[in-house]
């Protein structure tokens, strides 16, 4: 039986605005964690009055993690498609863990950045953070998940998602991205939404 390709894929991004929950949706999504699994987690979360943090736990799994509500290390985890199999590098987005998130990236053959979509989020100061140093560590593909569609207003909202998209935009283009490149998802991971039109945006193994 062949080898499948491998590629190692960092999720990058400024503080809560969901890339562990987008990561945690993901394996949940593609199998490579059990239903069950988030359930408990689901569970657990809210008796510690961490509510929606179930999908986060997926990948922070230190016990300052989650009682902080954030990511403090990197985790990685791997998830299978036909062709390939990947490794997900779960990076912090707090400026105090910037170190683990170059830890992360400098392992990374192509990146996602969530951005947040709800409103007075957007570009922030760790999103430009993280996409110079993504570019500067030599990160050669990236996708954009604008995430949290559900808390926009109204919700799903195409204008709010064109307005992200565009300050995303003038941002990669600063640092030497080319735009034609790049794709953008609309995603709310929370819910679930087009999560797996992100996965299967991913970029590929290179050859």
């Amino acid at each position: 039986m062949a080898v499948k390709p491998h590629m190692n894929i960092v999720f990058i991004g400024h503080v809560d605005h969901g890339k562990s929950t987008t990561v945690g949706r993901l394996l949940l999504e593609t199998g490579a964690v059990p239903k069950h699994v988030v359930e408990e987690y689901k569970k657990e979360a809210a008796s510690k009055g961490k509510a929606t943090f179930e999908f986060a736990w997926v990948m922070d799994a230190l016990k300052e993690e989650r009682e902080r509500g954030l990511t403090i290390d990197v985790a990685h985890k791997r998830f299978d498609t036909q062709k390939y199999y990947f490794t997900i590098i779960d990076c912090p987005g707090h400026r105090d863990f910037v170190k683990n998130m170059i830890t992360g990236t400098s392992q990374a053959d192509g990146a996602v950045l969530i951005v947040s979509g709800a409103e007075g989020e957007g570009v922030q100061a760790q999103t430009k953070e993280h996409v110079f140093l993504a570019r500067t560590l030599g990160v050669p593909q990236l996708i954009i998940g604008i995430n949290k569609m559900d808390a926009t207003s109204p919700s799903y909202s195409e204008k709010r998602y064109n307005d992200v998209k565009a300050d995303v935009e003038k941002l990669l283009k600063t640092v030497g991205y080319k735009i034609e490149k790049v794709q953008f998802v609309p995603i709310s991971a929370y819910q679930g939404e087009n999560i797996i039109c992100l996965l299967y945006t991913s970029p590929s193994p290179r050859d």
